[in-house]
């Protein structure tokens, strides 16, 4: 169970850490526009305004917790929570993750035509069975 937890813990914190480039970086894609159309559907001509670091590091440090609480649950870290407050937690990230991951294969948004193309196509192909990827082997650790 160990190993699940670490690793599933590394991918979170690594898409976590993604998040935090894009702060300063568009990486993998040229300009902060063709980021925002790509990694999160955005519909308009210009990029995101001021919003979007904080958005991003938002989503380092929910993600980066994500991980924090596979290790705590599989006891490879002793925690300083209660157990069930580290069940529930490791609980409530399996089923945002699982529900980010249906949702973008069952959102009939997700396929509109305001949608940039590149958008639905990678979250058909990539985020959400990703999503659903880490959903799962949190649920797995979460049950243990």
């Amino acid at each position: 169970m160990s190993a699940i937890a670490a690793t599933t813990a590394v991918l979170l914190i690594g898409v976590g850490l993604l998040h935090a480039l894009w702060t300063v970086s568009p990486w993998p894609w040229k300009t902060h526009l063709d980021l925002a159309h790509a990694a999160m559907g955005w519909t308009h001509d210009e990029p995101p305004g001021r919003w979007f670091i904080p958005a991003c590091l938002a989503v380092t440090a929910a993600l980066t917790a994500a991980g924090y609480v596979l290790v705590l649950r599989a006891g490879i870290w002793d925690s300083p929570f209660p157990d069930w407050m580290v069940t529930v937690a490791a609980w409530t990230v399996a089923g945002v993750l699982l529900a980010r991951g249906a949702s973008g294969l069952f959102d009939p948004g997700s396929g509109s035509a305001d949608t940039p193309a590149i958008y639905r196509r990678l979250n058909r192909r990539v985020y959400a069975p990703l999503c659903l990827v880490l959903g799962g082997l949190t649920a797995v650790v979460a049950a243990s």
